[in-house]
């Protein structure tokens, strides 16, 4: 979707490189728990942390999936589909399957099982019920999606002052996994979310 800001957002240098910077991410996410739940990540649920603007706080997929209030298997499913579009991701997603020994495969066995699919447990459910953090200014997006979301908000952001907390309403279908991944790759803070409502901090100079 974003796919021009994610580009820049991306580190710098060949897909090769960037390749390495994100595997490096991953493999130190994956020495991590949990944030929520304290549960060990396994590659995959790295690379989605990443994808979905926690690494410095990464959760789990289910714990992750809860925060947005939808399923593990739509969260899991609609990032794959972004990530099968971004070489260096999808690589990372491959390898991820290498190190854990089940294959360069798409739908790995540690997240597509028929236990992924089950809803979130009442630990996982309660973090959804977190009551938003307090916004200085609005945006309601309404049903843009791709390139008119993401210029509308940043055109936003750039007006406010850093640490400023904006409540985005964006009532896009992909938003759930777009405005993550680009809070993310960009530099903002994703701090809460309840489709179709996103508060979003806005990053420090």
């Amino acid at each position: 979707m974003f796919d021009d800001d994610l580009d820049e957002a991306l580190p710098p240098g060949s897909e090769s490189e960037r390749t390495a910077a994100l595997m490096a991410t991953v493999r130190d996410l994956t020495s991590r728990g949990c944030r929520v739940c304290g549960r060990p990540l396994c590659g995959h649920e790295a690379v989605l942390a990443v994808l979905l603007g926690s690494r410095d706080a990464a959760r789990c997929r289910d714990c992750a999936a809860s925060e947005m209030a939808e399923s593990s298997a739509e969260l899991t499913e609609r990032s794959l589909q972004w990530i099968q579009r971004r070489d260096c991701f999808y690589e990372a997603w491959l390898r991820a399957g290498d190190d854990e020994g089940l294959g360069r495969v798409d739908r790995p066995s540690c997240l597509f099982t028929a236990s992924s699919t089950a809803a979130p447990t009442v630990e996982h459910a309660a973090v959804a019920t977190d009551s938003p953090p307090p916004h200085d200014a609005e945006l309601d997006a309404g049903d843009l999606g791709c390139g008119d979301l993401v210029i509308e908000l940043k055109f936003r952001l750039a007006d406010l002052a850093p640490g400023t907390v904006l409540r985005l309403t964006a009532r896009d279908p992909a938003a759930p996994v777009d405005l993550p991944a680009w809070c993310g790759l960009v530099g903002h803070t994703l701090l809460h979310s309840s489709h179709p409502l996103y508060w979003i901090r806005r990053k420090q100079p």
